[in-house]
């Protein structure tokens, strides 16, 4: 069967560790960083390890000794309320429907251990707002793009019949996307995907703030129905994040799929910010690759829309691991729809070369995650529950995979 749905909440991963024979079974929680971690009372401040169970797929315990938090929401919370919600209009209805949306939106429930050790609050650190060099040649043309994508959604808002009808409502509700999406910062990062070109960066900005609106409820809440096991499963060397899932997690279709990686790499994105430049990496095992579950064009072409505008020059590397003869048809669709510049960031190796290349990549623990996650897939002896607890023990946030049990906490 299908992994079960899952509601995502404020809290960590979990997994059930096998006994060992004449062994009570236990419970450990949260296993991000390659450890697990037990709470003994909610209101103690403090965490202790759990002991982990010898099994062949555990994750050896790392050396380092992690620090594990909850990231606290804002302090607006509850105490704001949503805008003329009394007046009773069905302008007002729908912008406090929007706006009770925007509110209950959460940060990551869990947030690597790295930022703790930049900010006791458990604050990450600020990004930097230093250019470089390519920035800087970009820069002047901030100003011309957001006044030409602005232009545009004027024009489409006050065209009749340019919006179909869900995005007439959405955008009825409120558009805060459109000031979101036309900083500086987000600018920039179109321009450089396409190497400066102006009228495609303003199309692809354009394209982008549409997948937000249409996507507005499911970027807000980060809940999916958990279809595969991709997830974020460590950082690199440079505190990049990264991104993991095997093909042969797989059990629906790409279409019904792609929310769940949608907030893969939104929580990747998330977890990106003041580290590793903004960037993310993936990693994509096409082990088990299966083409009757990916061979729909206008899915591929969905996923390749959101891909190429909402995280348009977000990736810093793509390492597909054991590409099949079969694939090849997928790719040869794929390809057209990715930039240049995304091109040149994959490379495609085989299972002893990914290895390798894992090794040299990336920190011990989450090199340790990501070759365990090489071979549990691998294995012709594991159940699929077993996988699926893998992949949740391996995660380092909540999202998209969801937990078990809410007084987990992990980071």
């Amino acid at each position: 069967g299908a992994f079960p749905p899952l509601r995502v909440g404020p809290t960590s991963c979990n997994r059930r560790c096998r006994a060992r024979p004449g062994e009570a079974r236990e419970e450990p929680m949260g296993a991000a960083n390659g450890c697990c971690v037990k709470r003994q009372d909610e209101d103690q401040p403090f965490l202790t390890k759990a002991s982990r169970c010898e099994s062949w797929h555990s994750i050896p315990d790392a050396e380092e000794q992690w620090a594990f938090f909850e990231e606290l929401m804002s302090e607006k919370g509850d105490n704001e309320q949503a805008p003329e919600a009394a007046s009773g209009s069905d302008v007002s209805r729908k912008r406090a429907t929007w706006y009770r949306l925007r509110a209950n939106s959460r940060p990551l429930a869990l947030v690597p251990e790295e930022a703790l050790a930049d900010s006791r609050a458990g604050k990450p650190p600020p990004p930097t707002t230093t250019l470089n060099k390519e920035d800087e040649q970009y820069q002047p043309m901030v100003s011309d793009l957001v006044r030409t994508v602005q232009e545009a959604w004027t024009d489409k808002r006050s065209m009749p019949g340019a919006l179909d009808s869900d995005l007439e409502r959405l955008l009825a509700e409120g558009f805060p996307e459109l000031e979101e999406w036309t900083t500086q910062e987000v600018c920039l990062r179109m321009l450089r995907a396409v190497q400066g070109d102006q009228e495609t960066a303003a199309s692809m900005l354009i394209k982008a703030i549409e997948c937000r609106v249409r996507d507005r409820q499911l970027y807000a809440t980060m809940v999916c129905e958990v279809t595969c096991d991709i997830r974020v499963i460590g950082r690199d060397k440079c505190d990049r994040p990264t991104v993991y899932m095997c093909a042969r997690s797989q059990k629906r279709p790409l279409k019904e799929m792609t929310p769940q990686i949608i907030l893969a790499f939104e929580a990747a994105v998330k977890l990106s910010q003041g580290h590793g430049n903004g960037q993310v990496a993936l990693i994509a095992d096409m082990h088990k690759f299966s083409t009757a579950l990916n061979m729909d064009p206008y899915g591929l072409k969905d996923l390749a829309g959101s891909f190429g505008t909402v995280f348009a020059d977000r990736f810093n590397s793509i390492l597909i691991v054991d590409f099949s003869f079969l694939a090849q048809s997928i790719w040869s669709m794929m390809k057209p729809l990715i930039s240049e510049r995304t091109s040149k960031k994959i490379n495609f190796v085989a299972m002893k070369e990914a290895r390798d290349i894992c090794q040299a990549t990336f920190t011990g623990p989450t090199c340790e995650r990501i070759l365990s996650a090489f071979d549990i897939n691998r294995d012709r002896g594991t159940t699929e529950e077993e996988r699926e607890d893998h992949a949740r023990r391996t995660a380092i946030c909540d999202v998209p995979l969801g937990v078990v049990r809410p007084t987990d906490v992990a980071g």
